[in-house]
């Protein structure tokens, strides 16, 4: 029952504020994600410590601002998944400016490309855009626990063509779709145990990330781009991207594969921690980014976000 009870709350939600002017439903949503960095203090808290560590040479006036424009951000991050049905291959041209397409066309049509990309801005949007442009693509993803939701929101997301490959076990599911000449993106930009983990500098920091997207390049070769969406003002957006060339690395014998995997995975999050350094009010600074620490590493970093100190609402 309480899976169907969700399920149902979030299709009506969306047929609400699907009826909506977009405008509204950020405003809304922005307003509620506010509301919730106050009445919810490990979220603000954990915000305020992730900006303190990416960005120590801010003060704590410019933190709280960044908060607030996250907050909108968020909004629009749900405003954009609710209309993602009702936006076509013109709209699409339209609103999102994609500057490297034709390059990743051509990459593209030659075999699978791996993409790196994250939790920063409409990154729903992004997927949709790049299937709506014509180049349909494979996104590893959490899939939810109600069977009814899941099968919803994995057709939402597969409207245009993509596929969605279930997080749980999905190395292989990325090698054979690499293999089969189409495209996977991965969001990699999250705190993983340490068994799945690789440390690597982020924001100066070491933390736990997947190792997952490195050892699918390495066992397909294939080619890699890093991308992330930002907004850019009057409902456009553009989507960011690098291509890295790790050629010479994946046929470099005399290199382990320990540190061809963490030479990968720190070139892909030096490209994406600058994308979000670039547009710091779209990433998830209230995601634990730096729970896992590194062996002998054991205070946490959040050990203020448990003692309740520091709290921050974004006035």
């Amino acid at each position: 029952m309480r899976g169907l009870a969700g399920y149902v709350c979030v299709r009506a939600l969306f047929a609400v504020f699907g009826c909506l002017p977009h405008r509204w439903c950020v405003w809304f949503f922005g307003t509620l994600w506010r509301v919730a960095y106050c009445i919810v203090p490990r979220l603000g808290r954990t915000a305020d410590i992730n900006l303190s560590i990416a960005f120590p040479e801010k003060d704590l006036a410019w933190r709280r601002g960044i908060m607030r424009k996250n907050a909108v951000e968020m909004g629009r991050l749900l405003a954009d998944t609710i209309r993602l049905s009702s936006l076509d291959s013109a709209w699409v041209r339209e609103h999102v400016e994609i500057p490297a397409i034709e390059r990743y066309g051509q990459v593209a049509a030659k075999r699978g490309v791996l993409i790196a990309t994250g939790h920063l801005g409409s990154f729903e949007l992004l997927g949709h855009a790049i299937g709506l442009w014509g180049y349909p693509l494979a996104a590893v993803a959490r899939r939810f626990k109600s069977p009814r939701l899941d099968r919803w929101w994995t057709g939402l997301r597969e409207a245009r063509g993509n596929r969605i490959i279930d997080r749980t076990g999905a190395f292989r599911e990325m090698v054979r779709t690499i293999g089969d000449g189409t495209s996977v993106a991965v969001l990699f930009d999250q705190n993983v145990k340490s068994n799945h983990a690789v440390f690597v500098d982020w924001f100066g920091k070491p933390a736990a990330t997947t190792r997952a997207f490195a050892l699918a390049a390495i066992k397909t070769k294939a080619p890699v781009f890093v991308a992330g969406i930002s907004y850019r003002g009057d409902d456009r957006y553009r989507v960011e991207s690098v291509e890295c060339d790790f050629s010479g690395l994946y046929e470099d014998e005399a290199i382990s594969g320990t540190d061809k995997v963490l030479r990968i995975t720190q070139t892909i999050s030096d490209h994406y921690s600058r994308m979000i350094r670039e547009f710091p009010e779209g990433w998830f600074w209230f995601h634990r980014r730096w729970k896992t620490r590194p062996e002998g590493e054991s205070e946490s970093v959040y050990a203020k976000v448990r003692a309740g100190e520091s709290m921050n609402c974004p006035r």
